[in-house]
């Protein structure tokens, strides 16, 4: 489509009545329908259908059924992060779960792809990350006694900060090139920069970080549900995002973590031989103990189980 040399309503117009997504507007809550809303990056609109399904949660399930709703809901951080996988993430099953925080769940990855590199020294971030992830990394960091290493990208600095010349926050592999060696353990990334908009390249740079043998956890909060991640087509091993941006689940709904299946292979097949029965008797996700048949309930998944494992190392 040619755009003319000055935009006028006519035109705006013109677009609007062609705009094939025009549709999915009436899916959505709209209280004041004079309201330009440009916030979904913060927090996106309600969707009609979630106030029926939250409704009927609270009534057919919760309501109803009590405390033999476990039985199926245990299993829901996998089955929900099988759908966000398929439908947003471009990840196979088995690879993905729906639980906790954005930053419960970067902090779970990062330390766990630390140890996972014993005798590194080194963690990078760039200083216009997301604020949460740099203080979260920088706790690690002093905590595993590890060199924090800052590209200063947006002139901001912060620790260990190294000058990296770019426009609109973008890192290339060759602007990264310099600074990943053995002695570094971990990369961690926004898959798009929350403040530029700026789109990382996700398959260069993870393939670089790999040829130093550096795992890469990329923070997909502002990506997921605004383009197509394919993380499994871009070699992506560990990822990490929230729901309620543009996947419009609203306020307080859970983030989710991706670990590419390769990564868990092993541990695997080790818990499997260790196990035999196939019982868990660990305390469910939430914390809770309960009573009657979840007290030695069926694990709830391999997968779960195995990334809560490989988490732990």
């Amino acid at each position: 489509m040619e755009f003319p040399s000055q935009v006028d309503i006519d035109f705006v117009r013109k677009l609007d009545g062609e705009d094939k997504l025009a549709s999915f507007r009436n899916l959505f809550h709209f209280s004041d329908p004079e309201l330009c809303y440009l916030d979904g990056n913060s927090l996106g609109r309600l969707p009609k259908r979630t106030i029926d399904e939250v409704n009927s949660f609270l009534t057919k399930e919760w309501g109803h059924e009590l405390v033999d709703g476990w039985s199926h809901w245990i299993d829901q951080a996998q089955t929900a992060g099988d759908l966000v996988g398929e439908a947003a993430l471009g990840a196979a099953k088995g690879q993905v779960l729906v639980c906790d925080t954005v930053s419960v769940n970067f902090y779970q990855l990062c330390a766990a792809a630390i140890k996972a590199r014993p005798g590194r020294k080194k963690v990078i971030i760039d200083s216009s990350n997301f604020p949460t992830d740099r203080y979260v990394l920088a706790g690690i960091a002093e905590q595993h006694g590890l060199e924090l290493v800052t590209l200063d990208t947006d002139g901001s600095g912060g620790p260990g900060s190294v000058k990296i010349d770019t426009a609109f926050e973008l890192l290339t592999p060759e602007l990264l090139e310099p600074h990943l060696s053995e002695d570094v353990a971990l990369l961690t990334l926004q898959a798009i920069n929350y403040r530029s908009g700026c789109r990382q390249d996700i398959r260069a740079i993870t393939d670089v970080a790999r040829s130093h043998g550096i795992l890469v956890v990329w923070d997909c909060s502002h990506a997921i549900g605004s383009i197509q991640l394919d993380l499994d087509a871009n070699g992506v091993d560990l990822a990490v995002g929230c729901t309620y941006k543009y996947g419009n689940s609203g306020p307080g709904s859970p983030a989710w973590l991706y670990v590419r299946k390769s990564l868990t292979a092993a541990r695997t097949r080790s818990k499997a031989e260790a196990s035999g029965s196939g019982i868990c008797t660990a305390p469910s996700p939430t914390g809770l103990r309960s009573a009657g048949t979840l007290n030695k309930r069926p694990c709830m998944s391999a997968t779960r189980s195995v990334v809560s494992g490989w988490l732990r190392r």
